[in-house]
């Protein structure tokens, strides 16, 4: 005979299993690079055709509490330290006018489902060149996963080199990732399902991440949008799993 202990047990345990059989992953944030205000920009729609929740961002303005994929508001900030430009003309649309058509936005050549949360036309449609901006806010006790999506025709330089550092010189490297923003041999082919990813990254200086975009030979780099992930610290995931597998013994 079970006590009402073990019967309480048990039922925290199964709840902690619910947890552990979503993902190992705790707020999301999608971050559209160009908006309505910005040249040649577009807001992404609040929801999306995904249901998910945007920040269109441009280098005018800061933003702070940054709603994630849910809608909810918090307690992220995001806001440019220096910008090289603007547009969204021989990005994944093509042609563009100011402000861009919607014929013009229905034209946006992605591969949606390739590129996951990131896969939206208005957010794919504009973006910013060789800039840096400052991800703030963050929590210091937990680490981050960056992805990046870049699109373009015809640049100078096919490869974007997105890279985080310790602080707001942008000197000292943390880490960074390459991706090719076009064909290398059809350079009139823009990226159209590919991102780049950084993981396991830390808050630096102020609890902030400083990031940077350029090309690999320093010419054009492009960011047309960006993914933040939480990741929960190891001792909250190892509880998650625990709960998990000893509620699934208890099933059997």
């Amino acid at each position: 005979m079970k006590t009402k202990n073990s019967a309480k047990t048990w039922a925290i345990l199964a709840v902690l299993g619910l947890f552990a059989a979503g993902p190992a992953f705790g707020a999301t944030i999608l971050i559209d690079l160009g908006n309505a205000i910005s040249w040649r920009g577009v807001d992404v729609p609040n929801p999306d055709a995904n249901g998910h929740y945007w920040n269109s961002v441009w280098s005018g303005a800061y933003y702070p509490g940054l709603v994630d994929i849910n809608g909810n508001v918090t307690s992220i900030n995001f806001g440019f330290s220096s910008a090289g430009g603007t547009d969204s003309y021989n990005g994944p649309a093509g042609v563009t006018s100011n402000p861009p058509t919607p014929a013009q936005i229905a034209a946006t050549d992605i591969d949606a489902a390739a590129l996951g949360n990131l896969g939206v036309k208005e957010a794919a449609m504009d973006y910013y060149v060789n800039s840096t901006f400052e991800i703030q806010g963050l929590d210091p006790a937990k680490k981050y996963n960056l992805t990046f999506f870049g699109s373009h025709k015809f640049s100078p330089d096919t490869t974007t080199v997105y890279s985080v550092y310790t602080d707001n010189t942008y000197t000292t490297l943390v880490a960074s990732v390459t991706l090719d923003v076009q064909d290398a041999m059809y350079p009139w082919l823009h990226n159209r399902d590919k991102v780049a990813v950084l993981t396991g990254l830390s808050p630096q200086m102020y609890n902030i991440l400083y990031v940077k975009f350029a090309g690999l030979t320093g010419v054009e780099g492009y960011l047309n949008a960006l993914q933040i992930e939480e990741v929960p610290e190891p001792a909250m995931m190892s509880l998650m799993l625990l709960g998990g597998l000893l509620a699934r013994k208890r099933s059997r």
